[in-house]
């Protein structure tokens, strides 16, 4: 019974595969090497440290108050809240897709 049972589970999961491309390998990233990706990672790190500290100064300057340590608390406004949620994730977003496209192709120029 555990066998079939165990089975139908692998079935529905091969069939469940095959209609939505999850599980399937990713072959955008195809190439990339652990050197390249740790250098990638350190990079992307080392740049959402900065963005968020110049962030925070930048709010600082501009509002004279510091920014909210945590949004969702209800000691911060809704307007401020959403504001520091947007300004911070597209910032840092940003910050780490260009560090991390930066280094890789430092990576391999370096190897060329």
């Amino acid at each position: 019974m555990l066998d079939t049972l165990h089975e139908k589970y692998e079935q529905v999961r091969d069939e469940a595969s095959e209609r939505t491309g999850v599980g399937q390998p990713d072959t955008r990233n195809a190439g990339i090497g652990m050197t390249e990706s740790a250098v990638a990672f350190a990079a992307a790190l080392g740049a959402t440290l900065v963005a968020r500290e110049l962030l925070e100064a930048t709010w600082r300057t501009t509002l004279d108050r510091d920014p909210p340590k945590n949004p969702a608390s209800h000691e911060v406004a809704w307007k401020e809240a959403v504001l520091w949620g947007a300004v911070s994730g597209a910032l840092v977003g940003v910050a780490r897709i260009a560090s991390r496209r930066l280094s890789t192709d430092a990576v391999r120029k370096l190897r060329s």
